[in-house]
Protein backbone atom coordinates (compact mmCIF):
# COMPACT_ATOMS: atom_id res chain seq x y z
CA UNK A 1 0.00 0.00 0.00
CA UNK A 2 1.17 3.54 -0.80
CA UNK A 3 1.73 5.65 1.84
CA UNK A 4 -0.12 9.39 2.01
CA UNK A 5 1.20 12.49 0.53
CA UNK A 6 2.67 13.84 4.12
CA UNK A 7 3.60 17.33 2.63
CA UNK A 8 0.52 17.61 1.83
CA UNK A 9 -0.97 16.94 5.51
CA UNK A 10 1.70 18.64 7.14
CA UNK A 11 0.76 22.12 4.81
CA UNK A 12 -3.11 21.14 6.26
CA UNK A 13 -1.42 20.85 9.81
CA UNK A 14 0.59 24.62 9.44
CA UNK A 15 -2.64 26.03 8.15
CA UNK A 16 -4.77 24.78 10.84
CA UNK A 17 -1.77 25.87 13.43
CA UNK A 18 -2.18 22.55 14.84
CA UNK A 19 1.33 21.77 16.77
CA UNK A 20 2.29 18.32 15.50
CA UNK A 21 4.14 16.52 13.27
CA UNK A 22 3.07 14.06 10.17
CA UNK A 23 5.16 11.57 8.60
CA UNK A 24 5.83 7.59 7.99
CA UNK A 25 4.75 5.82 11.14
CA UNK A 26 4.12 1.71 11.48
CA UNK A 27 0.73 2.26 10.53
CA UNK A 28 0.93 5.45 7.52
CA UNK A 29 1.01 2.65 4.60
CA UNK A 30 -3.15 2.04 6.11
CA UNK A 31 -4.27 6.01 5.28
CA UNK A 32 -6.57 5.08 2.50
CA UNK A 33 -7.11 1.52 3.29
CA UNK A 34 -10.76 0.44 4.09
CA UNK A 35 -10.20 -3.16 5.17
CA UNK A 36 -7.84 -5.04 8.15
CA UNK A 37 -6.65 -1.73 9.10
CA UNK A 38 -10.05 -0.86 11.03
CA UNK A 39 -9.20 -4.06 12.61
CA UNK A 40 -7.02 -1.17 15.11
CA UNK A 41 -9.62 0.35 16.66
CA UNK A 42 -12.42 -1.85 18.23
CA UNK A 43 -14.54 0.60 20.59
CA UNK A 44 -18.08 -0.50 19.98
CA UNK A 45 -21.15 1.24 20.89
CA UNK A 46 -24.26 3.92 20.67
CA UNK A 47 -22.14 7.16 20.13
CA UNK A 48 -25.33 9.26 20.85
CA UNK A 49 -26.13 7.37 24.18
CA UNK A 50 -22.65 7.71 25.12
CA UNK A 51 -22.94 11.69 24.79
CA UNK A 52 -26.24 11.62 26.24
CA UNK A 53 -24.39 10.17 29.46
CA UNK A 54 -21.42 12.20 29.64
CA UNK A 55 -23.51 15.36 29.51
CA UNK A 56 -25.48 13.68 32.48
CA UNK A 57 -22.20 12.77 34.34
CA UNK A 58 -20.79 16.02 33.71
CA UNK A 59 -23.85 17.92 34.96
CA UNK A 60 -24.06 15.95 38.31
CA UNK A 61 -20.30 16.70 38.74
CA UNK A 62 -20.91 20.74 38.35
CA UNK A 63 -21.73 21.36 42.06
CA UNK A 64 -19.35 18.41 43.17
CA UNK A 65 -16.51 19.73 42.26
CA UNK A 66 -17.51 23.39 42.21
CA UNK A 67 -15.75 23.95 46.18
CA UNK A 68 -12.57 21.16 45.48
CA UNK A 69 -9.35 22.53 45.13
CA UNK A 70 -8.40 22.52 41.25
CA UNK A 71 -5.85 19.35 40.62
CA UNK A 72 -1.99 20.02 39.64
CA UNK A 73 -1.30 21.66 36.38
CA UNK A 74 0.30 18.82 34.80
CA UNK A 75 0.69 14.66 35.26
CA UNK A 76 2.38 12.29 34.14
CA UNK A 77 2.35 8.97 35.43
CA UNK A 78 5.51 8.06 33.52
CA UNK A 79 7.26 10.78 35.68
CA UNK A 80 6.05 11.05 39.07
CA UNK A 81 9.47 12.42 41.67
CA UNK A 82 11.47 10.67 39.11
CA UNK A 83 9.14 7.39 39.15
CA UNK A 84 7.32 5.27 35.83
CA UNK A 85 4.17 3.35 36.75
CA UNK A 86 3.30 3.22 32.66
CA UNK A 87 4.13 -0.36 31.71
CA UNK A 88 5.67 -1.14 28.21
CA UNK A 89 3.64 0.04 24.93
CA UNK A 90 1.76 -3.09 23.67
CA UNK A 91 0.62 -4.03 19.70
CA UNK A 92 -3.03 -5.32 19.31
CA UNK A 93 -2.10 -5.91 15.59
CA UNK A 94 -5.24 -6.52 13.45
CA UNK A 95 -7.84 -6.81 15.82
CA UNK A 96 -10.33 -4.77 17.43
CA UNK A 97 -9.60 -5.46 20.71
CA UNK A 98 -8.58 -1.85 22.22
CA UNK A 99 -10.98 -1.94 24.55
CA UNK A 100 -8.57 -4.93 26.61
CA UNK A 101 -5.63 -2.95 25.42
CA UNK A 102 -6.47 0.26 27.23
CA UNK A 103 -8.25 -1.34 30.09
CA UNK A 104 -5.26 -3.76 30.88
CA UNK A 105 -2.85 -0.57 30.68
CA UNK A 106 -4.75 1.47 33.56
CA UNK A 107 -4.69 -1.35 36.01
CA UNK A 108 -1.32 -2.73 34.93
CA UNK A 109 -0.27 0.98 36.17
CA UNK A 110 -3.24 1.15 39.27
CA UNK A 111 -1.45 -1.79 40.52
CA UNK A 112 2.33 -0.63 40.46
CA UNK A 113 0.86 2.52 41.86
CA UNK A 114 -0.62 0.90 44.71
CA UNK A 115 2.22 -1.87 45.46
CA UNK A 116 4.36 0.81 45.41
CA UNK A 117 6.61 -0.76 42.88
CA UNK A 118 7.60 1.82 39.94
CA UNK A 119 9.04 -0.06 37.33
CA UNK A 120 7.54 -3.27 38.37
CA UNK A 121 7.13 -6.15 35.74
CA UNK A 122 3.77 -6.68 35.55
CA UNK A 123 1.82 -7.90 32.47
CA UNK A 124 -1.96 -8.63 31.91
CA UNK A 125 -3.57 -11.07 29.66
CA UNK A 126 -5.61 -9.07 27.04
CA UNK A 127 -6.50 -12.39 25.39
CA UNK A 128 -7.87 -13.55 28.72
CA UNK A 129 -9.89 -10.09 29.30
CA UNK A 130 -10.92 -9.93 25.41
CA UNK A 131 -11.05 -13.51 24.12
CA UNK A 132 -12.87 -14.75 27.32
CA UNK A 133 -14.82 -12.18 27.71
CA UNK A 134 -16.13 -10.67 24.06
CA UNK A 135 -15.42 -14.00 22.51
CA UNK A 136 -15.13 -13.85 18.37
CA UNK A 137 -14.71 -9.90 18.31
CA UNK A 138 -12.23 -9.00 16.42
CA UNK A 139 -14.62 -8.32 13.86
CA UNK A 140 -16.73 -6.25 16.24
CA UNK A 141 -15.03 -4.62 18.75
CA UNK A 142 -15.84 -4.34 22.83
CA UNK A 143 -17.31 -1.64 25.44
CA UNK A 144 -15.66 -0.69 28.63
CA UNK A 145 -18.22 -1.56 30.50
CA UNK A 146 -18.19 -4.56 29.49
CA UNK A 147 -14.68 -4.89 29.90
CA UNK A 148 -14.84 -3.78 33.55
CA UNK A 149 -17.68 -6.19 34.00
CA UNK A 150 -14.94 -8.94 33.03
CA UNK A 151 -12.42 -7.55 34.88
CA UNK A 152 -14.50 -7.49 38.34
CA UNK A 153 -15.47 -11.38 38.13
CA UNK A 154 -13.76 -13.34 37.56
CA UNK A 155 -10.84 -10.83 36.88
CA UNK A 156 -7.77 -11.15 34.73
CA UNK A 157 -4.76 -13.34 34.46
CA UNK A 158 -1.14 -12.90 33.40
CA UNK A 159 -0.04 -12.54 30.14
CA UNK A 160 2.55 -15.53 30.93
CA UNK A 161 -0.54 -17.61 31.10
CA UNK A 162 -2.74 -16.62 28.08
CA UNK A 163 -0.08 -15.03 25.37
CA UNK A 164 -2.03 -12.35 23.12
CA UNK A 165 -2.19 -13.32 19.52
CA UNK A 166 -4.13 -11.17 17.18
CA UNK A 167 -7.18 -12.91 15.49
CA UNK A 168 -10.22 -14.50 17.22
CA UNK A 169 -8.66 -17.42 19.72
CA UNK A 170 -10.24 -19.94 21.86
CA UNK A 171 -10.83 -18.69 25.73
CA UNK A 172 -8.28 -19.90 28.17
CA UNK A 173 -9.26 -20.74 31.93
CA UNK A 174 -6.99 -19.04 33.08
CA UNK A 175 -6.55 -18.05 36.95
CA UNK A 176 -7.07 -14.09 37.49
CA UNK A 177 -4.50 -12.19 39.43
CA UNK A 178 -6.41 -8.95 39.83
CA UNK A 179 -9.91 -7.86 39.69
CA UNK A 180 -12.02 -4.62 39.82
CA UNK A 181 -14.39 -4.17 41.96
CA UNK A 182 -15.79 -0.74 41.35
CA UNK A 183 -15.23 1.95 39.28
CA UNK A 184 -16.46 5.48 38.89
CA UNK A 185 -16.53 7.51 35.87
CA UNK A 186 -15.99 11.41 34.84
CA UNK A 187 -16.90 13.73 33.07
CA UNK A 188 -15.64 17.17 33.60
CA UNK A 189 -12.00 18.23 32.96
CA UNK A 190 -11.84 19.08 36.88
CA UNK A 191 -13.32 14.96 37.37
CA UNK A 192 -10.99 13.44 34.98
CA UNK A 193 -7.66 15.37 36.39
CA UNK A 194 -8.83 14.18 39.89
CA UNK A 195 -9.22 11.18 38.98
CA UNK A 196 -5.73 10.54 37.38
CA UNK A 197 -4.51 11.50 40.74
CA UNK A 198 -5.00 7.98 41.95
CA UNK A 199 -3.76 6.66 38.52
CA UNK A 200 -4.27 6.10 34.62
CA UNK A 201 -7.55 6.31 33.49
CA UNK A 202 -9.23 4.26 30.33
CA UNK A 203 -10.72 6.57 27.54
CA UNK A 204 -11.43 7.15 23.68
CA UNK A 205 -11.68 9.01 21.11
CA UNK A 206 -12.64 9.19 16.78
CA UNK A 207 -9.87 8.50 14.91
CA UNK A 208 -9.31 9.99 11.83
CA UNK A 209 -6.47 8.99 8.83
CA UNK A 210 -4.42 11.95 9.58
CA UNK A 211 -4.01 10.10 12.95
CA UNK A 212 -1.91 7.37 11.40
CA UNK A 213 0.72 9.73 10.42
CA UNK A 214 0.82 10.97 13.62
CA UNK A 215 4.84 11.15 14.77
CA UNK A 216 5.68 14.20 17.54
CA UNK A 217 2.99 17.02 19.39
CA UNK A 218 -0.20 17.74 20.27
CA UNK A 219 -2.88 16.36 17.86
CA UNK A 220 -5.77 17.72 16.58
CA UNK A 221 -7.42 16.77 13.50
CA UNK A 222 -6.99 18.31 10.31
CA UNK A 223 -7.59 16.52 7.46
CA UNK A 224 -8.89 13.35 6.05
CA UNK A 225 -12.52 10.77 7.17
CA UNK A 226 -13.39 9.38 10.36
CA UNK A 227 -12.58 6.00 10.08
CA UNK A 228 -13.82 4.13 13.73
CA UNK A 229 -13.56 4.72 17.56
CA UNK A 230 -10.96 3.75 19.73
CA UNK A 231 -9.64 3.12 23.52
CA UNK A 232 -6.45 3.92 24.74
CA UNK A 233 -4.91 4.57 28.35
CA UNK A 234 -4.78 8.39 29.82
CA UNK A 235 -2.07 8.65 31.94
CA UNK A 236 -1.74 12.43 32.25
CA UNK A 237 -2.40 15.91 30.93
CA UNK A 238 -1.02 19.27 30.47
CA UNK A 239 -2.39 22.21 31.39
CA UNK A 240 0.41 24.47 29.58
CA UNK A 241 0.01 22.33 26.26
CA UNK A 242 -3.87 22.00 26.77
CA UNK A 243 -3.42 18.12 26.23
CA UNK A 244 -3.98 14.93 27.43
CA UNK A 245 -1.50 12.93 27.44
CA UNK A 246 -2.17 9.09 26.44
CA UNK A 247 -0.73 5.34 25.56
CA UNK A 248 -2.11 3.63 22.57
CA UNK A 249 -1.81 0.48 21.49
CA UNK A 250 -0.32 0.50 18.07
CA UNK A 251 3.62 -0.83 19.09
CA UNK A 252 6.39 1.63 19.04
CA UNK A 253 6.93 2.44 15.59
CA UNK A 254 3.29 4.62 15.97
CA UNK A 255 3.35 8.18 17.65
CA UNK A 256 5.72 9.22 20.68
CA UNK A 257 7.34 5.88 20.95
CA UNK A 258 3.57 4.20 21.24
CA UNK A 259 2.53 7.46 23.55
CA UNK A 260 0.65 10.63 22.38
CA UNK A 261 -0.76 13.69 23.16
CA UNK A 262 -4.14 14.85 21.85
CA UNK A 263 -5.88 18.25 22.33
CA UNK A 264 -8.12 18.77 25.09
CA UNK A 265 -11.76 18.86 23.93
CA UNK A 266 -10.58 16.74 20.03
CA UNK A 267 -12.11 14.22 18.60
CA UNK A 268 -14.98 13.78 21.08
CA UNK A 269 -12.33 12.43 23.43
CA UNK A 270 -13.88 14.50 26.34
CA UNK A 271 -17.30 15.08 24.55
CA UNK A 272 -18.30 11.60 23.34
CA UNK A 273 -17.05 9.01 25.92
CA UNK A 274 -16.78 8.81 29.41
CA UNK A 275 -13.39 8.42 31.72
CA UNK A 276 -13.58 5.25 33.67
CA UNK A 277 -11.52 5.17 36.91
CA UNK A 278 -11.08 1.33 37.80
CA UNK A 279 -10.55 0.79 41.66
CA UNK A 280 -8.24 -2.98 41.88
CA UNK A 281 -8.14 -6.12 44.33
CA UNK A 282 -5.31 -7.70 44.26
CA UNK A 283 -5.87 -11.70 44.09
CA UNK A 284 -2.05 -12.71 44.82
CA UNK A 285 -0.32 -10.11 47.93
CA UNK A 286 3.20 -11.00 46.03
CA UNK A 287 2.16 -10.32 42.24
CA UNK A 288 4.29 -7.68 41.38
CA UNK A 289 7.43 -9.24 42.83
CA UNK A 290 6.38 -12.57 41.47
CA UNK A 291 5.38 -11.40 37.42
CA UNK A 292 8.06 -12.38 34.90
CA UNK A 293 9.69 -9.53 33.10
CA UNK A 294 7.95 -7.37 30.80
CA UNK A 295 8.39 -7.71 26.77
CA UNK A 296 9.40 -4.09 24.94
CA UNK A 297 6.39 -4.73 22.69
CA UNK A 298 3.89 -7.20 21.37
CA UNK A 299 4.31 -9.06 18.35
CA UNK A 300 2.07 -9.07 15.80
CA UNK A 301 0.72 -12.39 14.81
Amino acid sequence: MAEPDFSRINAAIRRAGAQWDSGPTALSEFYDASGPATERFGLSFDPERAKRDVLETRNAESALFKVVAPPPSHLDWRNVSGKNYVTPIRDQSHCGSCVAFATCASIESRMLIGTGRPDGSIDLSEAHLFYCGAPNSCDVGWFYTKALAFAKKPGIGLEADFPYVAGNQPCRNIRPVVTVPRYQTAASQIARKQALQKGPVIGGFRVYQDFYTYRSGIYTHVTGDVLGWHAVCIIGYDDTHQCWIAKNSWGTGWGEQGFFRIGFGECGIDSDVLFYDPEIALLKADIAATTPPRRRSRASA
